[in-house]
């Protein structure tokens, strides 16, 4: 949701939905240490160095359109698989998968066979379209398969559905930075956001995609310190697996096809997988870094390192979460009111866990912030993009690229300013902060049908793919407002019985205890189905309804055969009566010069 930022929201809702309610437990956690907050100033300070460099000192400039959103296309792979996966991994996953499978058990983790799909249909389907067109913008592929209209439409509810995430995705590890640190959250939120906005807007997407590596490291070193520290805390791995065994936490293959079930194999295979294609399949923060790298064998190889990441960065995250059971087993610190709410357990135990070890708990932190700041920054240089692309330099056709890149970093900084704002806005929201969320994942579901029915397609026309998104979205919205605040899911068993008198001063006994009231039975079916089949269920009325409307309108026609994926491409000149598909090198990329000689 790793999960994408759209997914996580969704799969974790009382992430957000008592999220305010850190604050008020800081006073019973650890605080940083001069270590920790050096670690943390150390980050930031490299971050700017990065794009002084590459703004100022490096010989390549940022003064046009190709250099400052793809890096002149020359990018080296791992950097840019490194850059991937810090985008796709925010703070949220590394608060939120934890606490997942703490209070709900393993199920999810079956997004191994997730991110497999996700890789496999992105290799087959979506990747060589764009590799071929070699568009700045993947929002353009919509205009030359359909028409500016579909375009436009899927622009906006990108940029809108950005716009609100951002916020989120700094406000959530500031307010975990706060907790720990009781440095007061108005300060630390702008001074972040101040210093990726300066970084993002100087360096470009080279200043972005080096940031991005380097807090991908600084992610890694931060949860492996945490995971063997737990390990050595319990006593072993196979320690930690009986434990959760015993607390009934290691659920991988629940089959129950009831769709109202918060999480079974099917809801994760199916559901979970659908979101991913949606967000990293079609993301246009990760096909701008797939063209960022020069040749179309780079792009392969960066998309298995990013498929290998995204599995081994959330298995680590879900393997935090059976180390914090396995600590609290006996004496959950919900229960006990350690801390006041759920979300809190995941830096109560670093502190709780670390805090003894001198800049381990800031090396977390610093991990947490790192992955926000690179959500941040790639969707600021992503939302710059796509927002100069589509709405503005249709306007000013003869513009020179120096100043379409002044332009873009403008953008930046205006767009910047905005994120800040909204923070301070998104911290007087409350529980409002999970329905501004989730309905980006109501959206999915089209926005991944208008790519994929214009690729597989070529009976696809504009009436039927507008048709789908207005009846597609509607639906979702209605569902999903209907069942908005009604839907609630029973915690597997936290137990108290073993804590220490000194813990229990304030309960009254002793109790194994679930803390979380059962699924609203009163509640029309169609309305408790699981929030996880969402997307799933967006596509499947997209595609119904767009294909059908397509085909009652008389159909589309495809000119250039390289809008479809490669298996759907017509072979026969003859027959087709159309243009070909143009041959590529699997050694180079085509560049703008070449694609106009075509």
């Amino acid at each position: 949701m790793s999960l994408d930022l759209n997914l996580v929201t969704e799969v974790f809702p009382t992430t957000f939905s008592t999220i305010s309610s850190i604050e008020h437990a800081s006073h019973q956690i650890h605080r940083f240490t001069v270590f920790d907050y050096g670690i943390f100033v150390l980050l930031l300070g490299i971050s700017v160095f990065i794009g002084i460099y590459f703004g100022f000192f490096s010989k390549i400039k940022q003064d046009n359109v190709e250099e400052y959103l793809l890096g002149g296309k020359s990018m080296p792979k791992f950097p840019v698989a490194a850059s991937l996966i810090a985008t796709s991994v925010s703070g949220i996953t590394l608060l939120g998968v934890p606490t997942d499978i703490y209070a709900y058990g393993t199920q999810i983790w079956m997004f191994m066979i997730s991110a497999v799909v996700v890789g496999l249909v992105m290799h087959y389907i979506y990747l060589p379209v764009f590799l071929d067109m070699q568009l700045t913008s993947s929002f353009s592929y919509l205009e030359q398969r359909f028409d500016r209209i579909v375009r436009l439409t899927a622009s906006f509810v990108f940029a809108l559905s950005a716009l609100f995430l951002i916020p989120v995705v700094i406000y959530v590890p500031a307010l975990a930075f706060s907790q720990v640190s009781g440095i007061n959250l108005h300060l630390v939120t702008p001074i972040l956001c101040v210093v990726c906005i300066f970084y993002t807007t100087v360096g470009g997407l080279r200043a972005v995609v080096w940031t991005d590596t380097l807090q991908f490291l600084l992610m890694i070193a931060a949860i492996l310190a945490i995971v063997i520290l737990g390990i050595v805390d319990v006593g072993s791995f196979a320690e930690v697996w009986r434990r959760a065994d015993r607390g009934g936490r290691l659920i991988f293959f629940g089959t129950d096809p009831d769709p109202t079930q918060r999480t079974s194999f099917w809801c994760v295979v199916f559901g979970l997988t659908t979101n991913w294609i949606a967000v990293f399949g079609i993301n246009q923060a990760c096909i701008q870094r797939f063209l960022a790298v020069p040749t179309r064998k780079a792009a392969k190889n960066s998309l298995k390192i990013y498929i290998f990441g995204l599995i081994t960065i959330n298995s680590l995250a879900c393997f935090i979460g059976l180390l914090m059971y396995a600590k609290y087993e006996a004496c959950d610190p919900v229960t006990t009111k350690q801390v006041e709410k759920l979300d809190q357990v995941v830096p109560f135990y670093v502190m709780d866990a670390g805090g003894k070890i001198p800049g381990l708990p800031g090396l977390f932190i610093v991990g947490v912030f790192s992955a926000a700041l690179s959500t941040m920054s790639s969707s600021l240089n992503t939302l710059a993009g796509t927002i100069y692309e589509d709405f503005i330099r249709p306007f000013r056709p003869n513009v020179s690229e120096r100043s379409s890149s002044t332009a873009m970093k403008m953008i930046v900084v205006i767009l910047g300013v905005v994120v800040i704002v909204l923070v301070f806005v998104v911290e007087k929201m409350g529980s409002v902060i999970q329905i501004v969320v989730s309905c980006t994942g109501v959206i999915s579901g089209s926005v991944m049908g208008m790519f994929t029915l214009g690729m597989v397609s070529t009976r696809a026309n504009t009436k039927g793919v507008v048709s789908g998104v207005v009846i597609s979205i509607s639906c979702m919205i209605t569902l999903w407002i209907s069942s908005l605040g009604k839907l609630h899911y029973d915690y597997l068993l936290l137990r108290n019985d073993g804590c220490d008198e000194g813990i229990l001063f304030s309960l009254d006994n002793s109790t194994v205890t679930n803390n979380s009231p059962s699924p609203s039975e009163d509640l029309p079916y169609i309305f408790r189905i699981s929030f996880m089949y969402y997307s799933l269920i967006g596509l499947i009325i997209f595609l119904v309804v767009a294909y059908s409307v397509s085909i009652c309108t008389g159909g589309g026609k495809v000119v250039d055969q390289r809008l479809l994926t490669p298996f759907v491409r017509c072979k026969d000149d003859i027959n087709c009566n159309i243009k070909l598909t143009v041959k590529i090198s699997d050694d180079r990329l085509l560049d703008d010069s070449a694609k106009d000689k075509i």
